[in-house]
């Protein structure tokens, strides 16, 4: 009654935890665009659980634990982080049609693709040693076990995967930016709010 949209979380169906319903919130030209989006924000979550199986063998094979324990952290952080800093703004500016949320959007969706291909390179810096499975890592651990090798290069090719799919959904989203007048509006709103704070 007070006008406050509240949102039921239906997403997982086995187990809610999100509210999440493309096909009646999101308009039906955006639909494709914003499914394309959420297989990227799929896409990152199995690459980093699959980044915790590959450490997990290698803990296992004599790599140490902290590895393990780094990779918990970026599935524990980098999946939540990704749905609120990038996978819900853009929902929200698909179903409002607001031109700061794209803002948004764009501006944490290059740091996933920035993380996305550093992670399928995975040089050792400033990340510890193997704990993402990056083609670096996954050179020097087939050296030591042929298993854990495996895993990483399956790693490798999880994150090269995401990473072209992470490029192909920000050319898509920034096209109908473009296209729709948002990018002309978006500097409207940023001219407005300069002019504001100035005065």
């Amino acid at each position: 009654s007070a006008g406050i949209v509240i949102e039921d979380k239906n997403w997982p169906p086995f187990f809610p935890l999100i509210h999440h319903n493309i096909s009646n919130e999101i308009p039906i030209h955006l639909q494709k665009m914003q499914y394309l989006a959420f297989s990227s924000f799929l896409g990152i979550a199995l690459c980093l659980f699959f980044n915790i199986i590959a450490t997990t063998t290698a803990w296992i094979k004599g790599e140490g634990v902290m590895v393990w324990l780094l990779a918990i952290i970026y599935f524990i952080s980098g999946v939540p982080g990704a749905y609120v800093l990038w996978y819900r703004p853009l929902y929200n500016a698909m179903r409002t049609e607001s031109a700061l949320k794209f803002g948004w959007f764009f501006l944490f969706y290059m740091i996933h693709i920035i993380f996305c291909v550093w992670s399928a390179v995975s040089p050792p810096f400033p990340f510890k040693g193997n704990s993402l499975t990056g083609i670096l890592p996954a050179i020097d651990v087939i050296t030591k076990s042929l298993i854990v090798g495996i895993f990483y290069f399956v790693g490798f090719g999880l994150f090269c995967l995401e990473s072209l799919l992470s490029i192909g959904v920000i050319q898509q989203v920034y096209m109908y930016f473009r296209g729709s007048g948002k990018s002309q509006e978006l500097k409207q709103q940023a001219a407005r709010g300069a002019l504001s704070s100035a005065f």
